[in-house]
């Protein structure tokens, strides 16, 4: 691991080796050298602006860009058992509506990370966050998959760049001794937000599943009303970011000194308070005439030549070239050991929680569908003469009956077996149902009206007198059934989904909620120790130490414990992350500050992916599996942080 830097040196892969020049023998002339000078002389400007309300708004600014990719990243979960009713969709369906928010991510943060480092920090985060705030009100009225789909995909890949672009462009606001605090309060902001898609979906959305199949009838349901709630923090952030300036730090960068002089000027100004007698704090010293001389434009970054301006085509090409060197530079000397060190360490710890972030909820689904089994009702050999049935029946198991001119009137069957039963002349008129089955049964002379268990595609036969339909079939909700003159009057149509009425959503709001309260705690400890103790250091430690306790998941066996659990490895987790993002931001140089942090975060989407698709199939495995994976995954991110240099003491 590297020494701290000295005060005056940019954290340049040269001085990460351990090549550090003394700044007295700095001369100008060369892109290292002005990036050195232009770095101090950044941290002198910030510095005599002061730190004070400017930041803390700032952070309020950027943190609600960060609140929305939190809120894209979480609301999938919320509104699949609604999208799966209303838009009829299998199990591959509901799949891909989680993976293709990652997809856009990925492209989101890749693209709009490079064209940061180029455009500015300020102008690509807004354009991010209004593609975004956009493509998600747009997707609240998509009426079909299709639609739905290509609504997300654009509106992660706006929101993709709200990472990157955020940290970026707020780390160029901090003084270097605060910088680590400041930027913890960027993960707090980002926890935030999932809080509030969790308490959003507590108040709006519907909690069972029989109310959800209910509301799916409604013209715009409550999912859609959600959907338009959750766009109000990337709004706000768009509002913030309007009244905001420019990274001072990356205008020097461009070369536009005056604009950066007037960035540091507003923030002085902002900060400035009136002393007792009333008096204001003075005017900000420095100006452009004190900023290095002869310095060469763009410092060998994407400013280094002008574009050929020849044609529309010549432009493009440039830009797809100067989009194409940056990601080269990442993985050029002198970047390409910290590049594939950090991939490492960013893949390997999204892999483990966002792969457990999936398995949590859903094993406790499966715990509680295993309880509901075991308490089902079972009946058996019983005769119902001329009885009616109005209301819901839910849990019950007949086996051997026989139901004779029986009717099943305005009522919900839910998870309800006919097993090896008789059912004559019986009608069942407004039932709908769920995971309900007629198996070996004799259905005869019984008419169906307004209901839907459906048949599907079944083999036509008339009997002998042209009156109905018989045959064994296995198709819709009877298996190997023989059905012999009935009647079906307005059978519901439309989708045929045995939707599953036995979801209690409360469970999954109140597993996500207590899971997104458990990241401040961790974002504090971060936000407290970071600058002092030093981000390798946190990083390294947190990550092992979320690998010690992940084996114990083997002994988890309900769900209050595994929420409990959770919360405990969650904790872990953000302060080690949060403190990952910092420790990026300090390891690149100002023109490839961004475009490194996006490559990272899409990477890291990656294997948010592959850990989604990785865990889903664990769910019926032995609980030793998953917990073995995740902490694979983390001590591969926690030892190969190791590798890291310290750059706390680094320039921006």
């Amino acid at each position: 691991m590297m020494d701290s830097v000295e005060p005056h040196e940019e954290p340049t892969a040269a001085i990460q080796q351990g090549n550090q020049p003394s700044t007295d023998s700095l001369e100008y002339g060369t892109a290292a050298d002005d990036a050195s000078l232009l770095s101090q002389f950044h941290e002198d400007a910030i510095k005599q602006a002061g730190l004070g309300s400017f930041q803390i708004l700032l952070l309020i600014v950027a943190g609600l860009g960060l609140a929305a990719d939190s809120v894209e990243v979480f609301v999938v979960f919320y509104i699949l058992p609604s999208a799966e009713v209303e838009m009829c969709i299998t199990q591959t369906e509901k799949d891909w509506m989680g993976a293709i928010t990652f997809v856009g991510m990925m492209v989101g943060a890749t693209l709009w990370g490079n064209l940061a480092d180029r455009m500015g920090r300020r102008r690509t985060l807004l354009s991010a966050l209004g593609v975004n705030a956009g493509f998600s009100v747009i997707a609240a009225f998509m009426p079909t998959y299709g639609t739905f789909m290509t609504a997300r995909f654009c509106s992660a890949v706006g929101v993709g760049g709200s990472l990157p672009v955020a940290y970026a462009y707020y780390s160029e606001f901090l003084p270097r001794n605060e910088r680590g605090r400041y930027l913890s309060g960027l993960v707090i902001m980002w926890a935030l937000g999932g809080v509030y898609v969790a308490l959003l979906a507590w108040i709006i959305l519907p909690r069972t599943g029989l109310q959800v199949a209910e509301d799916s009838s409604e013209h715009f349901s409550a999912w859609h009303q959600f959907l338009l709630l959750c766009t109000l923090p990337c709004f706000a952030a768009i509002v913030g970011l309007i009244f905001s300036p420019e990274s001072p730090r990356h205008l020097l960068e461009a070369g536009q000194d005056v604009e950066a002089m007037l960035a540091y000027q507003r923030i002085f100004k902002s900060n400035s308070k009136k002393d007792n007698a009333g008096q204001g704090a003075g005017q900000y010293q420095l100006s452009e005439l004190e900023l290095p001389t002869k310095r060469i434009n763009g410092l060998g970054g994407p400013y280094s030549s002008a574009s050929p301006g020849k044609s529309v085509l010549a432009d493009m090409i440039y830009s797809l070239e100067l989009f194409w060197n940056s990601f080269v530079q990442l993985f050029c000397s002198p970047n390409f050991r910290l590049t594939i060190t950090l991939l490492v360490i960013w893949i390997s710890a999204a892999f483990g929680f966002y792969g457990l972030t999936l398995w949590f909820p859903e094993y406790i689904s499966t715990l509680r569908d295993l309880l509901y089994s075991s308490k089902a009702q079972r009946v058996s050999d019983k005769v119902y003469v001329n009885i009616t049935f109005n209301q819901s029946l839910e849990n019950i198991n007949y086996s051997g009956s026989s139901f004779v001119g029986c009717r099943f009137e305005h009522l919900t069957l839910s998870h309800v077996t006919f097993e090896n039963c008789t059912v004559e002349s019986c009608t069942f008129a407004n039932v709908r149902s769920s995971r309900t089955l007629f198996r070996d049964t004799e259905i005869i002379s019984s008419h169906f009206v307004d209901t839907d268990l459906w048949w599907g595609n079944l083999p036509y036969k008339d009997d002998e007198d042209g009156e109905g339909w018989i045959g064994g079939i296995t198709s819709g909700r009877f298996e190997r059934c023989l059905l012999v003159n009935n009647s079906i009057l307005s059978l519901a149509q439309g989708c045929h989904l045995d939707f599953d009425y036995n979801i209690h959503l409360q469970d999954i709001f109140t597993e996500n909620l207590v899971g997104q309260l458990a990241l401040l705690p961790g974002a504090f400890v971060c936000a407290f120790l970071v600058d002092r103790v030093g981000r390798i250091k946190i990083i390294g430690a947190t990550f092992l130490l979320a690998a010690v306790i992940s084996p114990f998941i083997w002994l988890l066996s309900s769900g209050r414990a595994i929420i409990a659990f959770e919360s405990v490895l969650n904790l872990f987790f953000v302060a080690g992350w949060s403190s990952l993002a910092v420790a990026t931001l300090e390891s690149y140089p100002t023109h490839l500050r961004s475009t490194g942090f996006g490559f990272l975060a899409a990477i890291s989407r990656l294997g948010a992916v592959l850990g989604f698709t990785t865990f889903s199939h664990l769910l019926h495995s032995s609980r030793g599996v998953p917990a073995m994976l995740a902490a694979a995954s983390f001590a591969v991110a926690g030892l190969t942080a190791t590798q890291l240099p310290e750059a706390r003491t680094a320039l921006l």
